[in-house]
C-alpha cells in the first residue's frame, strides 16, 4: 500500500496523471492525499531538513527533539528512553499522520506550523473529512463489530502500532542521521545529497521492505522516477559524488542506520 501511494503522490507510479492523482484517494489509510502533498511534496523534499520549513523536523516537538531547531521542553529529557520511543513510534501513523495532523491543518491551513496549506474546495474539504472518518472505521471501528473484542484489539491497536514502527523506522533513518542532521549547502541538488542517507544496497530485503526508500539520495534527487529504477541511478550518482567531493552518506544495512539515528544529536 504504501508504495504505490508514494509513488502515485510523487507521480512517479503512471505516465498518467489521472492514475497518480487518483488512485491514492482509493485507500488514504497512511494519511490524507491532501495534508501528504503539502507535508512530504512541498515541505519535506523542497526544504530537507532545513530548520523551520521541513515540516518532518517536528513530528514529535512536545516529546522528541530530534534536531536543534527545535526549542527544548523538560520533556525532552526523557526522549531516550526505549518505552518513549517504542509509544511515539507506534502511534505515529495511527494519531500523529492520520488524526492530529489532519484536524490541525484543517483548523490552521498549514502543517507543523511550517508549510502553508492551500485551502481545498467543498469537494476536496469533504474528500479529506470523508477520508479520517472512513480509516478511524476501518481501523479502529469495524473490528469490534465483527470480531471479539480479543482479535479486534489485535486489529485496531496491535496491527496500526506495528505499520506505525515499521513506516517511523523506514522514514526516520534516512534523514535523521548524524551525517545528515544539520548538514546544508546552497546548492539544491548537493544539500538533497547531503542531508539523506542509503542504506542496504543490493540487499533484497532492505529494498522491498522500505520500498525502496533505502535509495533516498536517489530519491530525493530525482523524486519523480519510480522507486523500482533508483538502484540503477546509485552507482552513476555515487562516481558523481565522488568526482565532485560531496559526501555520500552509506549505512550497511537496517542495524548501522537504526544505530545512526539513535546516536545522532
Amino acid at each position: 500500500h504504501c508504495n504505490y501511494w508514494h509513488d502515485a503522490l510523487h507521480f512517479s507510479l503512471s505516465t498518467n496523471w489521472r492514475i497518480n492523482a487518483y488512485t491514492p484517494y482509493v485507500l488514504p489509510f497512511l494519511s490524507s492525499p491532501w495534508l501528504w502533498y503539502h507535508q512530504h511534496c512541498v515541505g519535506h523534499h523542497v526544504y530537507t531538513n532545513v530548520p523551520h520549513k521541513d515540516p518532518d523536523l517536528a513530528h514529535f516537538a512536545p516529546f522528541m527533539r530530534e534536531h536543534q531547531s527545535i526549542r527544548w521542553r523538560p520533556a525532552h529529557a526523557y526522549q531516550a528512553l526505549w518505552w518513549n520511543y517504542s509509544l511515539m513510534w507506534s502511534v505515529a501513523t495511527g494519531v500523529g499522520l492520520n488524526l492530529r495532523n489532519a484536524i490541525r491543518a484543517i483548523v490552521k491551513m498549514n502543517f507543523n506550523n511550517v508549510v502553508p496549506c492551500q485551502k481545498p474546495n467543498m469537494l476536496g474539504m469533504a474528500s479529506l473529512i470523508g477520508g479520517r472518518v472512513l480509516y478511524v472505521y476501518v481501523a479502529y471501528v469495524w473490528p469490534f463489530q465483527v470480531f471479539s473484542s480479543g482479535k479486534a484489539a489485535l486489529w485496531a491497536l496491535v496491527a496500526n502500532a506495528v505499520f506505525s514502527v515499521c513506516f517511523m523506522v523506514n522514514t526516520q533513518i534516512n534523514h535523521l542521521v548524524g551525517p545528515c542532521s544539520h548538514a546544508t549547502s546552497t546548492n539544491f541538488y548537493k544539500s538533497q545529497v547531503l542531508t539523506a542517507q542509503d542504506f542496504g544496497h543490493g540487499s533484497t530485503f532492505c529494498f522491498y521492505f522500505s520500498g525502496g526508500l533505502n535509495y533516498q539520495i536517489e530519491h530525493h534527487l530525482f523524486p519523480c522516477i519510480n522507486h523500482c529504477h533508483l538502484p540503477a541511478l546509485a552507482p552513476g550518482v555515487k562516481r558523481i559524488c565522488e568526482k565532485y567531493n560531496v559526501p555520500y552518506n552509506y549505512a550497511s544495512g537496517y542495524r548501522a542506520a537504526i544505530k545512526d539515528h539513535f546516536e545522532h544529536k
